[in-house]
């Protein structure tokens, strides 16, 4: 059923369903920071953190605006063996549908470290990292979700 969001400039559909799949997100992540809190952090449970990437780039990405940096496609390898492609332009970014495109720089780690590095939760050197490293570091601080 369609419903109001706040992401409507991105791709993502405004519906019940993107509403919830978004909740799932939130509450997982959130989750975790009342873990960190007490002192016994856990990961996000594999099934939503790879669901979770590609939410976060549709919606958190998909609303952040123009990249004022130079275009750069990025890759984000999960060890549970799934990968995403973002290109990032002065457009935005967009999940590039195939993950056989040659990109500039790439993230790796569990679907978990990849999902909360993408929050802001973990520091890039949680990842391996490939590519420049300032850039990467930039992709993680756009949008500014502080």
């Amino acid at each position: 059923m369609d419903c109001w969001t706040w992401w409507g400039d991105s791709d993502v559909p405004q519906n019940s369903g993107a509403v919830a799949r978004h909740q799932v997100q939130e509450a997982a992540v959130h989750a975790f920071d009342a873990q960190l809190a007490t002192g016994t952090p856990l990961p996000v449970p594999e099934v939503v953190a790879l669901d979770g990437i590609a939410e976060f780039i549709g919606v958190s990405h998909g609303t952040a605006g123009p990249w004022s940096h130079h275009p750069i496609r990025i890759a984000l390898h999960a060890t549970e063996g799934r990968s995403w492609v973002i290109d990032v332009t002065e457009s935005g970014s967009r999940l590039v549908p195939d993950d056989r495109h040659e990109t500039d720089a790439a993230l790796h780690g569990s679907a978990s470290e990849l999902l909360l590095t993408l929050h802001g939760r973990l520091p890039l050197d949680t990842l391996r990292t490939e590519g420049d490293r300032t850039t990467l570091q930039s992709l993680l601080n756009w949008p500014d979700l502080s």
